[in-house]
Formats: C-alpha cells, sequence, structure tokens
C-alpha cells in the first residue's frame, strides 16, 4: 500500500509539472530579447506568439554609454524592433539590463461609442435579449461594476452565430462537448470565441458548439462573417451570452491575493448600438429585435483592398 501511495504521489507531481510546464509556455505571449550591432548599438526585438495587440513595458536599468527611458507601447505585428539604444562614445560597447512586461489589449483604447454593431444573429432572424447578472457580484458579494452590461440570447433552434463587427480572433475555446444536465442554471463550461475591434474594445461569444467554428484563432472577421453553431444548454434550449469590453487601465487593478469576492474586473464594459430592423437602438433588456444588415455598415472598417476582394468574390 505504501508503495502505491508512493507512486501515485510521483505520478501526480509528474503531472502537475507537466500541466505548469504546459501552462508557463501559454503565457509566453510575447518574448523580448537584444542583438548588439556592429556600430555599438543595441536592438531591443519582441517577437509576438498571440494574435491580437500587446501593451509591452521594459523598464532599464545599469546603463551606461547610452540614454534611454523605460519604454512603453503596443505592439500589434507578429515580431518587429522596440527602440534602439545608441552609444554616446561610439568606441565604447553600452551596458545595460531590463526586464519587461506585457498584458493582453491596448491598455488606452480610443472607444468608438457610437459606432454601430450587429446583432450576432442570421438576417431576419428575431431575437429576444436578456441582461446577463454578474455571476461574481450575485453569488460570491464581489464589487459592484457600474459598467457592467452583458447579454443573453435563448433560442430553440440550433441558430448559426455571426460576428457583430469586423475583427481579428484573439482567443478560441473549443474544448467542452454538450451538456446533457437538465436544470442546470449556469456552467463555466462553454466554448467561447473572443474577437479584438480596432478601436481596442473586445467581443465575446460563449455558448457555441464544439467543433462548429468557422473560423480560427487569428483570423479577419467582417460583419456578418459566421463564427459557428450554438450548443445546447440545459438539454433542451440554445443560449448565446456575448458582452462587448475593453481593458480599463484607470482601474489599476492588482489581483495577486485576490479571492472571488475581493478580485476586482479590469475591465469595462459597452452598451453599443445596434442597427436592427426596428432601427437603430441601445439593448432594451425583455425586448424584442430583428437582425438587419447594412453595406456601409459590413465596408465601414474595411480597407480598399477588402472592399474590391469581397466585390470580386460576389461576382
Amino acid at each position: 500500500m505504501i508503495k502505491k501511495n508512493y507512486f501515485l504521489v510521483i505520478v501526480l507531481s509528474l503531472l502537475t509539472m507537466n500541466i505548469s510546464l504546459k501552462l508557463l509556455a501559454q503565457e509566453r505571449a510575447v518574448e523580448v530579447s537584444s542583438i548588439r550591432n556592429s556600430d555599438k548599438s543595441v536592438d531591443i526585438l519582441y517577437q509576438k506568439n498571440k494574435p491580437g495587440s500587446y501593451t509591452i513595458k521594459v523598464k532599464f536599468s545599469n546603463i551606461t554609454n547610452t540614454f534611454v527611458s523605460d519604454y512603453e507601447d503596443v505592439i500589434q505585428y507578429d515580431s518587429g524592433t522596440l527602440l534602439t539604444l545608441r552609444p554616446q562614445n561610439s568606441n565604447q560597447d553600452i551596458g545595460y539590463s531590463y526586464n519587461y512586461s506585457y498584458s493582453m489589449g491596448n491598455q488606452k483604447p480610443k472607444v468608438d461609442s457610437l459606432f454601430q454593431y450587429l446583432l450576432p444573429f442570421k438576417k431576419g432572424k428575431k431575437v429576444t435579449v436578456y441582461e446577463s447578472t454578474n455571476l461574481n457580484e450575485e453569488y460570491f458579494g464581489a464589487e459592484k461594476l457600474d459598467s457592467w452590461k452583458s447579454y443573453h440570447i435563448t433560442s430553440t433552434t440550433a441558430d448559426s452565430i455571426f460576428a457583430m463587427r469586423k475583427g481579428i480572433v484573439v482567443e478560441l475555446k473549443n474544448e467542452y462537448q454538450t451538456d446533457t444536465i437538465t436544470n442546470m442554471v449556469y456552467t463555466s463550461k462553454k466554448n467561447t470565441l473572443i474577437i479584438e475591434h480596432e478601436d481596442g474594445t473586445y467581443a465575446a461569444y460563449k455558448g457555441l458548439k464544439k467543433d462548429s467554428f468557422k473560423v480560427k484563432l487569428g483570423d479577419i472577421v467582417y460583419p456578418s462573417t459566421m463564427l459557428g453553431v450554438l450548443d445546447r444548454f440545459n438539454n433542451k434550449r440554445y443560449v448565446l451570452h456575448f458582452n462587448i469590453y475593453y481593458h480599463d487601465l484607470s482601474r489599476n487593478v492588482d489581483n495577486t491575493n485576490a479571492t472571488l469576492k475581493t478580485a476586482k474586473s479590469r475591465y469595462a464594459f459597452i452598451a453599443p448600438y445596434f442597427f436592427t430592423k426596428e432601427g437603430l437602438i441601445k439593448i432594451v433588456p425583455k425586448s424584442s429585435f430583428t437582425a438587419e444588415t447594412k453595406e456601409t455598415i459590413i465596408r465601414k472598417e474595411m480597407s480598399k483592398k477588402e472592399i474590391k476582394q469581397q466585390m470580386k468574390n460576389e461576382i
């Protein structure tokens, strides 16, 4: 019995180590390196391993033979040069050390509060929109978020879900099979898609069926691009949860030792305008609206090249 327990501990330890290593690898969305050039200058480089925008901060110390201040900027491309250190004395090497940190998203977004979104359903689909509660606030006594806005729509059919706005797919969770439990109030096991928009906002779509996704990580989507199909919830109906939010730097959040009750949100949520058959509206909970599309909205954030390609595909 002792030997079996000892073996079990070893197996669990190896599994834990393997999971930890995987998590560590997953966290390295951005890597920073440096290279010395023949003219004594030093390039500080980055490599981004995940799609979307990241805010990166580089803090320097032990600086000699150059002048540099701490660096902060938003990176969007896969790789590039953050900055170049140049020597004050061209005959001597630069002395330096640095550390860096990064966080997903643009920490200073330029949110367009007047932007017109489309409802995430097929044109002509009439839906009733409900406002979702903040579960941490309702069940764990977390702080009330003044900006909290999240919605859900219930359907009796496995509807297709469409993008509300142009953006890039920055997160895609395709893990969970249909849950057949009845009388279920809530589950965190939802297949999810997150899309980053040009102005620094994000849209989260939760409740899609496993392996129904029509897009992949890093794809550019446009308004009315099909994303996937709704999964069954509570073994009888289909529910889409969605919200639009952005990273709020002004909140200055540190959740290092936080609990579910004390944890603070890093996000601010918005209630955007939606273009519907009933007109341009802001969602009033428990009201019904009909999904509609409009060419000017679909093409609003498209480049001339993208519009030309779209017209070519329509021929």
